[in-house]
């Protein structure tokens, strides 16, 4: 006799399930998010996600929201989607704006009083996903956790054009901006601040102005962690 498994699933099999690509049948994202989400899972955190998916089409996405929803039950789930959406989930609130206004934003930050993790699965373009990073820091709760996907836009310059990308993980865009991944590893330099004089480790002159405890790389998605 065996006794059946009663084991909570696990995130990817919600993600398989929910048939996002962040699911170890694609990304393979999932693996990493369980790593740092698993200890929040029974929380009431306030999680929020920019992008729906489905691209234009009203009636496609929300995968990803479906597997948060899922594996979050006692969370505030909401999402950000530039684009109209009718394909509305029980438990998810959907929000129709830009990741990149700052006063649509700031509005949510109002509505949900900061977020314990936010999830950019947005445009993949280098200035939004830096305009939403810079917009959303201050929202960012103490401990909170920042995830950029799919960061392999930094270096496709033939599908996000040359004022976006970089193949040269050195090379700027033409506008003279970094990409996203530049601008990344440079936050990595923010870790290191720790105290108000030029005699510490990392100046005061130079610190963009983040407090951080770390900033992890993996294939294809950054992990950023708040101070506390």
């Amino acid at each position: 006799m065996t006794l059946p498994d009663i084991r909570p699933f696990t995130l990817d099999q919600f993600a398989v399930l929910a048939g996002t690509d962040k699911a170890s049948t694609h990304h393979g994202y999932t693996a990493i998010y369980e790593r740092y989400l698993e200890p929040l899972r029974q929380g009431p955190i306030t999680l929020l996600e920019l992008g729906w998916g489905g691209h234009e089409d009203p009636e496609k996405g929300g995968a990803s929201a479906v597997m948060w929803r899922s594996y979050f039950p006692n969370a505030r789930i909401a999402v950000v989607e530039i684009e109209p959406k009718t394909n509305h989930i029980d438990g998810v609130d959907l929000h129709e704006g830009s990741q990149a206004d700052p006063e649509f934003l700031a509005g949510l930050n109002d509505l949900y009083g900061g977020f314990d993790v936010i999830i950019d699965d947005a445009s993949h373009l280098s200035s939004l996903t830096i305009r939403s990073w810079e917009i959303l820091y201050p929202f960012l709760r103490p401990g909170g956790l920042y995830f950029c996907e799919d960061v392999h836009m930094a270096y496709h310059s033939h599908f996000y054009g040359d004022d976006e990308a970089n193949p040269d993980p050195d090379g700027r865009t033409t506008t003279g901006k970094p990409t996203a991944m530049q601008y990344l590893r440079r936050l990595a330099d923010e870790v290191q601040y720790h105290g108000p004089s030029d005699l510490e480790l990392f100046p005061k002159r130079y610190w963009l102005g983040y407090s951080l405890e770390s900033v992890h790389f993996y294939y294809n998605l950054a992990v950023i962690r708040k101070a506390q």
